[in-house]
Parts: structure tokens; C-alpha cells; sequence
């Protein structure tokens, strides 16, 4: 492999253009951003008379590249994301020069690709040719981005009304290699668990005020970490009840270890409606190796059980394990296939900071392996009566890809939906929680973050002296 290791200078380019940068960094292995480095890449960009924008691009690799950016004549805001989007196609393409290297997506960066998509609705003929033509994305990727966006219309908020309620349970049995959440394993902070259900039930308390005297109405309501099944039969009945509003209302029971009778007798009582449970692989020895310390016998138990209570169940796979190869990704997804979950999800696996396997130095593959696997994915899961509903990109994933969740017809789940399309407010609980007031007339969003440390939050919530 022919590395280019190179410092990136962006000096020269407005704040607002701030993550231009990341389309360089999607080149990884193949561009090393390096700030000690002897080579170099820089883009600049400046203001012409009239409107335009100047752009150049230059390195130590390929001749420079000077190219101008009409002006938009549209608002400040869309000024810029015009002006943006031009910077990073043309920082795309001459990355794409110096490497020789496609990217999935192209030019496309950020967390919600079916955003782009959603603006060029009305705007253009053809959505899926807009986004190939203007950002380089593949038209198989373009096709799967047209397809999240039909298939999450059913539960989509087009009015922005209501608002979902969230909660952290920041907790786990044990660590994955590959997490980088902000959570802790029960063992180290046992103690401290009753004092974390207090601060939570007083938290979900005060948000049903904030719903009943602004009369809002809940869509859903999603309990994720973390490991929320981590808790006690006694706290999940008491933090469901405090957040039971009627309608969807999903907790994470991903790690089947933590799944008890007990505990889903509990959840169902308290008025949940969906559950994951999540294998990540159905390879004991993959399992081992990443760090989960159950088995794909209690995956099985922990579904069967849930099955028995009624639940709508998600099943997340991760594609790109190490050691795993395509045959074992299929293996997994047909298996979860046989089962019939109502919901699927598919993640690439992502190099994360602050997860172990970064520390231990593991570079993301970009080799087609992983998307091998994945285009399986699309077409098993399409085959078996599956269709996407959501889908969110991440930095420094496999092959350049994506995480797509995918459900039986009318199983979406709503809260996933509104979460990443950003639609309508979050009232969020708990260590690490974000609330999100989403005004959609405005096209603004504010946002109020807890204390992200697990003692932290205490301290703030008068829990710990």
C-alpha cells in the first residue's frame, strides 16, 4: 500500500468549513494526516467580487487545483452549505487523484447521509443522480440512501411536533473492544447503581412535567447505554413506570448475559414494547475475542425468552469482526434471518478513539472485505422481506461505509427515525444524556448535555458529597 503521509493545512478556510478536513481523513490508510509530517496537502478559499469563492487546493503529490465557486445568491445559510459543498467535492476529487482511491460515499461526510438527500428533494429531477453526480457517491449507496428515506416515511415527523424521551444507562457487564461510549462496567460501580436510579426516576419526573404543562406529545421513549438490562428486575420496573407513556418504548437488552425472566417480566409490566438483543456475531470465538462475555447458546436463550413476552426485537450485527471473514458474516445474518426479528441492524465496524482496539493500534480495513459482507446484507435482508428505515455514517468506519437498521414493514422503529433525521425534540435522562430542542421553522437546534462522567453526574445531582 502507497501511504502519503502528509500535514493538513485548512488555516485558510472560513470557521463554518470547519470539518472539511474529514474528507481527507476518509482516506485513511492510504492518507496519514500526520502534523509532523514533511509533506503536505492545504486548501484555501477566499472571496471574490460578486459572490464567488476561490478555492485552491495544493500538496506535495499532485499540481495545484484553483477552481471557482459561483456565487449561490440564496440566503447566508445556504450560501454557506453551498460554498461547503463545493470545498469538499473538489478536496474529494483531488484525493481521489493522489490515491487513486473511490470512496462509497464520495464526498459525502457527517453522520446522516439521508440529510443531503432530504434538502434536494423538490430541487432537483432526480435525487439519486444529484447525489451521484454532485458528491460522487456510488450509485449502489445512492440507491440505498433513496431507499432508507422510502422506507422510514411511514413514522417520519414531517411536523416536528412532540418529542421522544431518552435515557443513559451508562453501564455493562463487561467492555467491548470496539466501544468507545462513555460507560462503565457494573462491577466498579455497584455501589453506586442506587444512587443512579434516584437521579434518573428524578430526572424522567421532572421531564413528565415538562410534557404535561407543555402538553406535548411523546412518540417514544428509548432506555440505550450502555447496558440498561445491567439494572435490577426492582430499578428497570421503577425507571419504566416513570417513563411509560403509552406508545413505543424501546430498551436496550443488547448483551444477552444481562437478560433475565425476570427482568423482561419486568420491562413488559412496565409498558416496553421493544427490545434488542444483540449477538454481534454468532461466533463463540469471535465473541471471546472482542471482549463480550457471553455465548451464542445465551444469545439464543435471552431471544427466546424475550419471544415469550411479546416484544418487537432488534438484532444487531457488526460486519468486519476481526478474524471474521465473509463467510462468517453470513453465517451470522442468515441465522439471525432464520429467527425473524422484527429489526435488524447491520453496523461496519468503526476504528473508534477511545475505544481498545484503537489503543492497541488496529487500522480500519479498507479492502472490499467489508463491503462484501455488507452488500450481502442488503440483499439477504431485502430478499427476506426486510427493507432499510435509518442509517447513520461514522468516522473512521470499514471501507468508508455505513450502519443501516432494517425492519420488517411497519416494525420502524420511531425513536431511531427521529433521532437521526433530527425531526423533533429529545428530553433526554441520565450521565452523558443530550437534550435536543429541535426548532424545525427555524431550522435550529439547541442542545443541553448532562455531565458526561458517571460520578460527575452524582456529584451534580446532589448524589454524591
Amino acid at each position: 500500500m502507497n501511504i502519503f503521509r502528509a500535514r493538513l493545512d485548512c488555516a485558510a478556510l472560513p470557521s463554518y468549513m470547519n470539518d472539511v478536513q474529514e474528507v481527507v481523513r476518509a482516506f485513511s490508510p492510504y492518507i496519514a494526516v500526520d502534523s509532523d509530517a514533511e509533506e503536505y496537502i492545504s486548501v484555501a478559499a477566499d472571496m471574490l467580487a460578486g459572490g464567488a469563492m476561490r478555492v485552491r487546493i495544493a500538496s506535495s503529490r499532485a499540481p495545484v487545483s484553483e477552481e471557482i465557486c459561483p456565487a449561490p445568491n440564496k440566503s447566508e445559510l445556504e450560501n454557506k452549505r453551498v460554498f461547503k459543498s463545493f470545498v469538499k467535492r473538489k478536496l474529494y476529487s483531488y484525493c481521489n487523484r493522489i490515491t487513486g482511491i473511490r470512496l462509497p460515499y464520495g464526498s459525502l461526510t457527517g453522520v446522516r447521509p439521508t440529510a443531503v438527500y432530504y434538502r434536494a428533494i423538490g430541487s432537483c429531477s432526480n435525487v439519486i443522480d444529484y447525489l451521484v453526480s454532485e458528491y460522487d457517491v456510488e450509485p449502489f449507496r445512492a440507491r440505498l440512501i433513496a431507499d432508507v428515506v422510502e422506507g422510514q416515511a411511514p413514522v417520519y415527523n414531517r411536523s416536528g411536533e412532540g418529542a421522544d424521551v431518552f435515557v443513559n444507562i451508562p453501564i455493562c457487564p463487561s467492555r467491548c473492544r470496539y466501544c468507545s461510549f462513555i460507560s462503565t462496567e457494573y462491577s466498579r460501580v455497584k455501589k453506586l447503581v442506587p444512587a443512579y436510579v434516584d437521579a434518573v426516576a428524578e430526572e424522567l419526573e421532572a421531564i413528565a412535567d415538562v410534557v404535561s404543562k407543555e402538553k406535548l406529545r411523546v412518540r417514544s421513549v428509548y432506555f440505550g447505554g450502555g447496558t440498561p438490562t445491567a439494572l435490577s428486575a426492582e430499578d428497570l420496573a421503577r425507571l419504566a413506570a416513570l417513563a411509560n407513556y403509552g406508545g413505543e418504548f424501546t430498551v436496550e437488552a443488547g448483551r444477552p448475559d444481562s437478560v433475565t425472566d425476570e427482568k423482561l417480566a419486568a420491562l413488559a409490566g412496565g409498558g416496553v414494547t421493544r427490545i434488542s438483543v444483540n449477538p454481534q456475531t454468532l461466533h463463540d470465538r469471535t465473541l471471546d475475542a472482542i471482549g463480550r462475555k457471553h455465548t451464542t447458546a445465551q444469545f439464543y436463550e435471552a431471544y427466546r425468552l424475550a419471544r415469550k413476552y411479546g416484544f418487537d426485537i432488534n438484532t444487531d450485527l457488526i460486519a468486519g469482526l476481526e478474524g471474521e471473514t465473509f463467510d462468517d458474516f453470513r453465517e451470522s445474518l442468515d441465522g439471525v434471518i432464520g429467527l425473524s426479528p422484527e429489526n435488524i441492524t447491520v453496523h461496519s465496524l468503526s476504528i473508534k478513539r477511545g475505544a481498545a482496539l484503537m489503543e492497541e493500534g488496529v487500522k480500519k480495513s479498507m479492502d472490499g472485505s467489508v463491503r462484501k459482507m455488507t452488500d450481502y446484507a442488503i440483499g439477504a435482508l431485502e430478499s427476506a422481506g426486510y427493507i432499510p428505515y435509518y442509517m447513520y455514517r461514522q468516522k473512521n468506519t470499514a471501507d468508508g461505509l455505513e450502519n443501516v437498521g432494517y425492519c420488517k414493514p411497519g416494525k420502524q422503529c420511531i425513536y431511531n427515525v427521529d433521532y437521526m433525521e433530527e425531526t423533533n425534540t429529545v428530553l433526554s435522562a441520565g450521565a452523558g444524556a443530550v437534550t435536543k430542542y429541535v426548532y424545525p421553522g427555524e431550522g435550529r437546534i439547541e442542545r443541553k448535555s448532562n455531565a458526561k462522567g458517571f460520578e460527575e453526574y452524582l456529584r451534580r445531582a446532589g448524589k454524591l458529597s
